[in-house]
């Protein structure tokens, strides 16, 4: 027979295993990370204070316009914009220099201007993909040039009349006869030159596409010379497509575009346009829908939308 302070130990060590039993069935399983577009966990919030003192954590801030932010207080909620007078502006200049300047660029402007904060940090505003587009399609690039030899003859033909000669014998002049005919005299003249291309071009994807789509004012051997070059270094076709699959990638969802077809279809597009460029490495010769794919691809770069 056990005593009693044995049995209470016993029933104290059992009460215990009981309540850390339960503790762990009752504790609710971990919540997955929030993941915006691109698949990134979602951090932080942006904290700012209040005009009443009290700090306020939003989720992400998206712009900054005249009248006030746009937010979304957290990463399911929908945008919502918020008055300037909400906040504290003397605390903004300190805290946020950068939203500080952008809501003095939106009021002076009269115009919203991207902010990207928060939730919106790895995301392009319409202008900042227009930006983006435009400077891939300016970066230089440096390709290789195959050894080739470019060899010319030019070829000139001369003829002169020449009068049958008069002869000075003894200080006497013989004149020719009155029956010599005129001769002529033809002289042909061939010049051969040897040129080798360079071993290196510098060149860009805009220049590229320039020339691949336009009808009118490049020969269609030219093209073909520029459609081998570029089929030896795939680097310009990949630097084009790859570019235009990150801008397509880093564009927000539709409920935070504006409501305009180039933006809205923009992430489409883009993404048809890489698919189009990459295919030029495989593609015997330039059809016309290709040439306008190209053509539209440089009108986009410069629309009014993304700027």
């Amino acid at each position: 027979m056990r005593s009693p302070p044995l049995r209470r130990a016993c029933l104290l060590f059992i009460a215990l295993i009981a309540c850390s039993v339960t503790a762990a069935v009752a504790q609710p399983p971990p919540e997955s990370p929030v993941l915006n577009k691109n698949g990134a966990a979602y951090t932080g919030a942006v904290r700012l204070s209040g005009a009443n003192g009290r700090s306020v954590e939003f989720a992400g801030i998206w712009e900054a316009r005249p009248e006030g932010l746009l937010v979304v207080t957290t990463p399911e909620s929908k945008l919502q914009l918020v008055a300037w007078d909400r906040f504290d502006l003397n605390l903004l200049r300190t805290e946020q220099p950068s939203l500080e300047a952008a809501r003095q660029r939106a009021r002076f402007l009269r115009s919203p201007q991207p902010v990207n904060l928060g939730l919106f940090a790895s995301l392009l505003t319409p202008g900042q993909a227009g930006a983006e587009l435009r400077r891939t399609l300016d970066t230089p690039l440096t390709v290789k040039v195959p050894l080739t030899y470019r060899t010319t003859s030019k070829s000139t033909s001369s003829t002169t009349i020449v009068n049958p000669p008069t002869f000075i014998y003894d200080g006497i002049v013989v004149q020719p006869s009155p029956d010599a005919q005129p001769s002529i005299a033809q002289t042909n003249r061939t010049v051969t030159e040897t040129r080798q291309s360079p071993e290196e071009l510098t060149t860009s994807p805009r220049r590229v596409l320039i020339i691949l789509s336009s009808s009118d004012t490049v020969s269609v051997a030219a093209r073909r010379a520029l459609l081998d070059l570029v089929k030896d270094n795939p680097v310009i076709l990949e630097a084009i497509a790859g570019s235009l699959e990150r801008i397509a990638a880093s564009l927000p969802p539709r409920h935070l575009l504006p409501n305009d077809p180039t933006v809205l279809t923009l992430d489409y597009r883009l993404r048809e346009y890489a698919t189009a460029v990459r295919s030029l490495s495989t593609t015997v010769g330039l059809d016309y829908s290709r040439q306008m794919q190209m053509r539209d691809l440089l009108l986009l770069a410069e629309h009014p939308a993304l700027r």
